[in-house]
């Protein structure tokens, strides 16, 4: 497997994190295929933010220069060619409404606007070296603030903020979040005074977010939804809630959260805030997928957009976004947050909060033709554009529903289902737990068998995520009846026939383990009543066990002893050995 990059468990933290959890000692399958790393490996961003990244690089010029250097080509006045770029047009940021704002907030407002385009592409940021600021370029903040304005945000430039990423933006979030604002020591140093908490996450959410709480003696708390029967139940006995965390897009179910919903989750929150002003609760809005819609008449809608005589969402929400999905471009790592948040007995507001803390953990390290390249994304890649890659996924959706299908078929029932997603690249696994051997005990092990259920052999293994990540195993929720894995689908088409083959290999052993494990005295005498039953049983078993080579006719073998309760303790003893070995190898 050349076209992906093959992985063993070592490679990724939150997996190895999960099994060192367990007693034994896993190496993983080296050869595996690597299906649970997202479509950012796969995606390419626009080829016009690639080109703007370029120009930068080469001419040290802003995304205007850039822009500037099109319309030439095109033989177009800058102030026109920028108006071709726009929502209506199907694009996400409004360029000429974007740099009006800019030239009104410049020193160059008594000017012309078309003198101020001509000046401003021409004007030079520096080297090609890090931001001077972690908050972004000037014209980065101005040109995402329009961009969140278009989602229903009313934000202004100084509500917008720039990091590392999500989980950079996430950590930052909960960094002003979990501490009170600068005092001075006794030395005249600064200092935060901790002040943790928990943030409501729904089962089935993003698996990143389990890591930044632990930074502030925080914790994710884990329950059944996101929505306002749940989130006011919680809020009646708060304790130490601060914040609800959802998805717009749920990462890893891809369902999109419907606008009746989101207004529920508003309404729970500005009642709850309208009564605790002096201590409210706040909400995080992931919306890295904006765009990567999969169905029809199906919409992202902005909690942050709603208002009523309670108040504005705006002012209880932090709204974070990021190129690396919709737009291909994690390899940028770089992210945007948008708030009206002001925190009680801060002197600054959040956003402005954000900035310092970033300032302070030195998490400025975005050079400036990657940030150049990113805001060009937003502004260049057209709904129309997303649209192809969103055809794509729904094809290799109905690839991976027809492969699904055929394993059913063979084992002959429904033994493993996937799910119908809204959005994104991902589809989840789900087998019951009455259908798997008993040493399979959550999706952790679920992950490890399919990982090495060829022995390492040479076109066996897959690496998916567990569900254990995502928080569908919470110890504070009811059990599922199911354990869940998850896969994406944004790879070659023939790289994911190759990931279902060998997937097919280790569902169909995983059943016919299950099926030696629970076969009873009773129909293994009367599978021995006839000759051929028995030759097409142990067949079939050596088959679907990938029994080959020295372990050729183990099952026959056990199959010709003469006592049904010996033959039934051996295959028993057999599944036993076979698993304990996948799983500890």
């Amino acid at each position: 497997m050349k076209k992906i990059v093959p992985g063993t468990v070592v490679h990724y933290n939150e997996i190895g994190r999960l099994i060192s959890t367990k007693s034994s000692k896993i190496s993983g399958n080296p050869i595996a295929v690597n299906a649970h790393v997202g479509g950012q490996f796969f995606f390419t961003p626009h080829r016009m933010a690639l080109d703007a990244h370029v120009h930068h690089t080469i001419n040290h010029t802003s995304l205007l220069g850039y822009i500037s250097s099109l319309s030439e080509k095109e033989s177009i006045p800058l102030s026109e060619f920028i108006k071709q770029f726009c929502p209506e047009k199907g694009f996400f940021i409004n360029l000429d409404e974007a740099y009006r704002d800019l030239w009104i907030n410049s020193s160059l407002k008594g000017k012309s606007f078309d003198h101020f385009l001509s000046l401003r592409s021409q004007q030079k940021i520096g080297s090609t070296g890090y931001l001077d600021f972690c908050h972004g370029q000037e014209e980065s903040l101005f040109l995402m603030k329009n961009y969140f304005v278009n989602l229903g945000l009313p934000a202004v430039v100084d509500q917008v903020v720039m990091g590392t990423g999500f989980k950079n933006l996430f950590n930052t979030f909960l960094t002003a979040l979990m501490t009170k604002d600068v005092e001075i020591d006794e030395e005249g140093r600064d200092f935060r005074k901790s002040d943790s908490g928990s943030i409501l996450v729904p089962r089935g959410h993003y698996q990143s977010l389990v890591k930044a709480p632990s930074f502030h003696n925080s914790r994710l708390k884990v329950i059944e939804k996101i929505d306002r029967e749940h989130i006011r139940r919680e809020l009646e006995q708060r304790g130490d809630i601060k914040a609800v965390y959802f998805s717009v897009v749920a990462n890893p179910s891809g369902e999109i959260m419907p606008r009746e919903q989101i207004q529920g989750i508003a309404d729970a929150v500005l009642d709850y805030n309208t009564e605790h002003r002096d201590n409210p609760v706040y909400v995080i809005a992931d919306q890295v997928y904006n765009g990567s819609i999969l169905k029809k008449d199906m919409e992202i809608f902005s909690i942050a957009s709603l208002s009523d005589s309670r108040g504005r969402m705006f002012d209880y929400t932090v709204t974070i976004v990021s190129p690396s999905k919709t737009l291909g471009y994690a390899s940028a790592r770089i992210g945007f947050a948008s708030s009206g948040i002001s925190m009680p007995g801060d002197r600054e507001n959040l956003i402005s909060r954000m900035g310092m803390i970033l300032g302070h953990e030195g998490s400025d390290g975005v050079e400036v033709s990657t940030e150049t390249g990113v805001v060009a994304a937003y502004a260049f890649s057209s709904r129309e554009w997303i649209e192809q890659n969103n055809s794509y996924i729904r094809k290799q959706l109905q690839i991976a529903r027809n492969h699904i299908g055929e394993i059913n078929d063979y084992i002959g029932k429904t033994y493993v289902e996937i799910n119908d997603p809204d959005a994104g690249w991902y589809i989840l696994s789900r087998i019951r737990k009455e259908n798997l051997p008993l040493q399979i005990e959550d999706s952790t092990d679920l992950m490890i068998y399919l990982m090495n259920y060829g022995h390492c052999a040479e076109n066996t293994g897959i690496i998916c995520r567990p569900g254990s990540q995502f928080g569908y195993e919470a110890s504070n929720l009811p059990g599922l009846d199911h354990l869940i894995l998850r896969s994406t689908l944004a790879m070659k088409a023939e790289d994911l026939h190759d990931f279902f083959q060998r997937y097919r290999q280790g569902i169909i052993k995983l059943a016919a383990l299950k099926e030696l494990e629970t076969l009873s005295i009773e129909s293994l005498e009367m599978l021995r009543e006839r000759r051929e039953a028995v030759e097409s049983f142990s067949s079939r078993m050596e088959r679907d066990l990938l029994l080959n080579g020295s372990s050729s006719g183990i099952i026959s073998m056990i199959l010709n002893k003469k006592s049904s309760r010996q033959i039934c303790d051996d295959l028993k003893k057999y599944t036993e050995e076979e698993l304990k070995t996948i799983l500890e190898s």
